[in-house]
C-alpha cells in the first residue's frame, strides 16, 4: 500500500469493539516503532502494552476528569462518565503508554534540550500509521493525568511520559467525527517557499476534505 493511501486512510476514532487485536498485529506495531528513526540511534522510547482488563481500568481512572462543555458539545464520545465526569478512555482494547527514558536518549551539545520526546513522537507515529495499514482504529492520547498514571502503573522515575495511543478495531456504529476529522489546509497555508512572506504551491492534488465524512 501507498504510503500516502495509510496517511489518509488513518482516521481517529473514539469508539472501539470490545474484540481483542490479535498478538500479530500488536507485534508489527511494535516492530514498526522499533524500526523508527531515534536520534543518534539512542532508542530512549520505553511503551507498556496494556491490554488486561485490571490495566485498562487504570487508563479508565486516569482518564477521567471533572466535566469540561467544550469538550461535550465538540464530541460525544467524551461523555462516557456521569454528570459530573468525563471519561477519555472510549473503551479501547488495546493501549500503548509511549515513555522515553531521559538517561539514554541524545541532548543537544550546546543547549542541552533532549531528544526525547521527539524520538517518542517519532516512534507513535510509525505505530499509529501500521495501526491503520492493518484496519485498526487509534487516537492519540495526551489528556490525562501523567502523575496518575505514573503511580497506578508503577512507572519509573526516570521515564518521561510521552502520551497513549489508543488501538483497536472501531465499533460497528461508529462515525468519525465532522468537527475534529478529515479537513485540511491546503499546503499554501501552512509551507512556505523559501522566506515565510511565500507561500508554497503544490502541484498535488488539492483535496483537503475525507469524502468518508461527506
Amino acid at each position: 500500500m501507498d504510503f500516502m493511501d495509510i496517511s489518509k486512510m488513518r482516521i481517529t476514532t473514539r469508539q472501539f469493539d470490545s474484540k481483542s487485536v490479535e498478538k500479530e498485529k500488536i507485534d508489527k506495531i511494535l516492530e514498526a516503532g522499533r524500526w523508527a528513526p531515534t536520534a543518534m540511534d539512542a532508542q530512549p522510547q520505553r511503551i507498556l502494552v496494556l491490554d488486561k482488563p485490571e490495566q485498562l481500568d487504570k487508563v479508565r481512572q486516569f482518564c477521567t476528569f471533572g466535566v469540561r462543555k467544550e469538550y461535550r458539545e465538540i464530541d460525544e464520545n467524551c461523555d462516557q462518565g456521569d454528570d459530573e465526569h468525563n471519561v477519555f478512555y472510549y473503551g479501547a482494547p488495546l493501549v500503548f503508554l509511549v515513555c522515553w527514558d531521559r538517561t539514554v536518549c541524545w541532548s543537544h551539545p550546546e543547549s542541552g534540550e533532549s531528544s526525547g520526546s521527539v524520538d517518542a513522537t517519532i516512534v507513535t507515529t510509525h505505530m499509529m500509521l501500521e495501526a491503520a495499514s492493518l484496519g485498526l482504529g487509534t487516537v492519540w492520547i495526551s489528556y490525562f493525568d501523567k502523575d496518575k498514571a505514573r503511580d497506578l502503573l508503577d512507572i519509573p522515575e526516570n521515564f518521561e511520559i510521552l502520551c497513549m495511543l489508543y488501538a483497536g478495531y472501531a465499533a460497528s456504529d461508529f462515525k468519525p467525527n465532522k468537527k475534529l476529522s478529515g479537513r485540511r489546509f491546503p499546503v499554501s497555508h501552512t509551507c512556505f517557499d523559501n522566506t515565510y512572506d511565500t507561500p508554497y504551491i503544490s502541484n498535488y492534488k488539492d483535496d483537503y476534505r475525507d469524502p468518508r465524512l461527506e
